[in-house]
């Protein structure tokens, strides 16, 4: 049992930034972070979805861990056919039904438990791929995990319905999946993660996806795609339970989506016997060439050190928020404690930096002279490089994957949040569209508001609102799900989480506004792209 855990009262918060103004993740979280109570009502979950509405963002899914205790408290599971609304300007929330197709059985003790989640603004749709089918076991301390689920589950905030189609890619979990605006269609892209379903297996039947294989789901065709990278391509070691996060060139030319965190494989045979990585690699579309970026880091603490599962969205012009996770060496490994709920960190892309400080409407976004160099251009955009350059797996790709250029400053065409995911924050170079009635909120939603992990750890729902004007506002221009084949046995508790004691700083007030901050257990922050565009309206 890891030396950081601390008896306090349960205490599961919502976490929010305002990213209108500049903080430091070098001082205690209480400074910059506000922080909610949660209503018991509310679900005890990890890796739930979170999905923008017009006044906050609905929550649903979600893994449910069964405890019963004086630390953690008595909440309910979430069941697939319900939403749970939160409303920002009252801070209030509520629940309603959702419309289930293709399901193949509603309100059992199954669920479906992914960290890869996208929203796609234009569309209203939200999407949940992958991960796995969990099941609860009563008021036991295990939780039954089946294998990988082979799907992607889409929600249409509209019609306020979830559909599943099965994919042709097999089950795949902890990888990373965002969202990307084409000429002709809003894609999702999909790379890593791990997979029972391949043919390099570890001894639990796991092997880790290779970052050769890049898949694209065109949701206007409704249908996949698989880039295969050449033999001879440079790619990261395969790895999972990593984050992404996407920015933009200002003319649209090109899109970087960065991968940092996670775990590498050990051996063929023993995918969580490797270690934690640090690297941070940049897949750049539509070239789809990888390269390591070199870094440096401000100060030790400034550096996040090797993470499971941590969360990453780009924020402000140039920066990445990476946040929570377990912070070891390797899956099997004691954790060091991020004391006082500061499991923040912030990597200038610009300067290729772990850096503290963070500042609003600073510059713009610049690609690296590393990535200049593969695609060509300069630092605001000009790639010359319209595709791979030994061609398309699939010819339709061609279409599909063709960039909108812009004019400098006018680039928004990507979201994300995958952290793996799960948010949804613009990835335009600048992050700038917007309208004079209305204020920009990008939410990073921790993926549990009230979970909790094996060994003993509370997970925080975690929240960053961004308020900006916009400068343009967004456009809105099956198979049935069948259960796992085979039963896994129970999940394993695994390594120890980790855990962060926090002030007990009850009733404090933070510039101006009140933050409760007493008691909380800090710690793994939500799978998934867990990042969101919110936008709500003055004066309403």
């Amino acid at each position: 049992m890891s030396k950081c855990i601390v008896a306090q009262k349960d205490d599961t918060a919502l976490r929010s930034l305002n990213l209108s103004k500049s903080f430091q993740t070098s001082l205690d979280s209480v400074n910059y972070v506000r922080t909610e109570e949660v209503p018991g009502t509310i679900p005890g979950v990890q890796d739930a979805a979170f999905f923008p509405t017009e006044s906050g963002f609905d929550l649903t899914f979600g893994r449910w861990w069964p405890f019963n205790s004086t630390i953690y408290g008595q909440r309910d599971g979430p069941v697939e056919n319900k939403k749970w609304q939160y409303d920002i300007a009252t801070q209030q929330w509520a629940d309603t039904g959702i419309t289930l197709k293709n399901w193949f059985y509603e309100n059992s003790p199954m669920r479906v438990s992914s960290s890869m989640t996208a929203w796609v603004p234009s569309l209203k749709k939200g999407f949940l791929f992958g991960g796995t089918f969990v099941s609860e076991n009563g008021t036991s301390l295990k939780v039954a995990e089946f294998e990988e689920h082979n799907g992607l589950i889409t929600y249409d905030q509209a019609t306020n319905t979830w559909t599943n189609e099965t994919t042709p890619l097999g089950g795949i979990a902890e990888g990373g999946l965002v969202h990307i605006a084409t000429a002709t269609d809003e894609v999702l892209i999909q790379l890593g993660g791990r997979s029972e379903w391949a043919t390099r297996m570890d001894a639990d039947g796991m092997r880790q996806r290779l970052f050769s294989e890049i898949n694209i789901y065109s949701t206007k065709q409704s249908k996949w795609y698989t880039q295969h990278l050449p033999p001879d391509a440079v790619v990261p070691t395969p790895r999972f339970a990593f984050c992404t996060a996407i920015k933009s060139a200002s003319d649209g030319s090109s899109h970087q989506i960065y991968i940092m965190g996670g775990l590498e494989a050990g051996t063929s045979v023993n995918v969580k016997g490797g270690p934690t990585t640090t690297s941070v690699w940049v897949l750049s579309i539509p070239s789809f060439e990888w390269a390591q970026l070199p870094f440096k880091s401000k100060s030790t603490a400034a550096d996040p050190k090797g993470r499971i599962s941590p969360r990453c969205q780009a924020i402000g012009e140039h920066y990445i928020f990476y946040y929570g996770g377990r912070n070891v060496p390797s899956y099997f490994t004691i954790p060091t404690c991020d004391k006082k709920a500061n499991a923040a960190f912030l990597f200038d892309v610009n300067t290729l930096t772990w850096t503290d400080e963070f500042t609003p409407n600073e510059g713009r976004y610049e690609i690296s002279p590393t990535v200049i160099g593969l695609i060509g251009g300069d630092k605001n955009g000009g790639s010359t490089k319209k595709g791979p350059a030994k061609g398309w797996s699939d010819p339709d790709l061609e279409t599909i994957m063709t960039l909108k250029t812009t004019t400098a400053g006018d680039s928004g065409a990507g979201t994300n949040s995958s952290g793996n995911n799960n948010g949804t924050g613009s990835a335009g170079g600048s992050d700038t569209s917007s309208d004079s009635s209305k204020t920009n909120v990008g939410a990073i939603a921790g993926g549990a508001v009230a979970g909790v992990a094996g060994v003993a750890l509370a997970f925080l729902g975690a929240m960053m609102l961004r308020r900006h004007r916009q400068k343009k506002r967004s456009q809105l221009p099956s198979n049935p799900m069948k259960p796992p084949p085979r039963y896994a046995g129970t999940l394993e508790e695994g390594p120890p989480s980790e855990l962060m004691a926090h002030s007990q700083a009850n009733g404090s007030q933070v510039n101006g506004r009140q933050v409760n901050v007493g008691g909380a257990y800090a710690a793994e922050l939500p799978a998934g792209e867990v990042a969101r565009e919110i936008y709500t309206r003055r004066g309403k």
